[in-house]
């Protein structure tokens, strides 16, 4: 049985030490991967904007300023409330 837990442990040799000194595998990773969900959250949100048939040039330019000045929390707010935003178009 142990000798089947030890075959089971995953190497981290792999990433030369001297990539990040002071840095374990372990934080490399989950940093990559944290990056990786933050780039493609903020990628199919601009997509998402610019295809938005409820917004028009200046709707969509405010909102893709919004996300490039707050890279995370910009595309969190599209998608979770304003892609599905009621508009209004009547003035008073």
């Amino acid at each position: 049985m142990i000798e089947t837990a030890r075959f089971l442990v995953v190497s981290d040799e792999w990433l030369p030490r001297e990539w990040m000194p002071g840095v374990t595998t372990s934080v490399a990773v989950v940093s990559a991967v944290v990056a990786a969900v933050v780039a493609i959250l903020f990628i199919s949100s601009l997509i998402s904007i610019l295809a938005a048939p409820r917004y028009t040039g200046g709707g969509k330019l405010l909102w893709i300023i919004g996300i490039f000045v707050f890279p995370i929390a910009g595309p969190l707010v599209w998608w979770l409330g304003g892609r599905n935003a009621r508009i209004r178009t009547d003035r008073l």
